[in-house]
């Protein structure tokens, strides 16, 4: 294998290609909320089905570009970063699916417009994680140009050390709404509980995953 044949396009344009079918995909979480708190049903089988469409599609880029990182390829990082951040962009993914196929599982799922606004207050703070991590995925081409160093990288680090600091706060409005659904547990059936608690904990996952996902970008700025 000549030397040149050991080079290939940047990974970082999959990579980001990918977080933004991520990010579509994640901002879908709201409206899909909001549908099952209204009690539209039709509609929630929609975003339901719409979600699981995109996810299947960040799925597709994934396998794509595994399919192109083969071993003894040369990489202005290290592939197992690479692959790293690919897996945690999935996980967004998927704890997006997960959370639409959890409100699909009963019928009648339903909570008081008090539950409502701790709920929605959760989305908007996981988003906003989200929302923040896919700008950092947005810098790697220019850190490439910068060699992974000066004002662009403390700058991106910066970014990362808020987005740790935004997921920190969802954490916080997490537990929180997990302990308003308890001390309202007695108007609901265990399995409404125990069903309404996943929820929450899989909405809390999505950002649990973008942050995973700029810390594996501060690892190989730190090299």
């Amino acid at each position: 294998m000549r030397i040149f044949n050991l080079f290939r396009k940047s990974p970082f344009e999959p990579l980001q290609e990918m977080m933004a079918k991520v990010k579509e995909c994640a901002f879908e979480v709201k409206p899909l909320y909001e549908a099952l708190l209204e009690g539209d049903k039709e509609r929630l089988r929609g975003m339901v089905e719409h979600i699981s469409h995109l996810e299947f599609e960040a799925d597709q880029i994934k396998n794509r570009m595994r399919a192109s990182l083969p071993r003894g390829i040369l990489m202005p990082v290290a592939r197992a970063d690479i692959l790293e951040i690919l897996a945690n962009e999935d996980a967004i993914a998927d704890a997006t699916e997960d959370v639409a196929v959890l409100m699909t599982l009963k019928e009648d799922l339903a909570v008081t417009p008090q539950l409502r606004d701790c709920l929605l207050k959760l989305v908007d703070n996981v988003l906003e994680v989200v929302e923040l991590a896919s700008k950092v995925i947005e810098e790697l081409d220019i850190l490439v140009e910068t060699s992974f160093g000066g004002p662009e990288a403390q700058r991106v680090i910066s970014m990362i050390d808020e987005v740790c600091d935004m997921e920190h706060h969802a954490d916080e409005v997490q537990r929180e709404v997990t302990k308003t659904f308890l001390s309202h547990e007695a108007q609901f059936s265990p399995g409404d509980l125990w069903l309404w608690l996943k929820i929450v904990a899989k909405t809390g996952d999505i950002a649990n995953y973008a942050e995973r996902m700029c810390n594996r970008v501060r690892l190989f700025l730190s090299k």
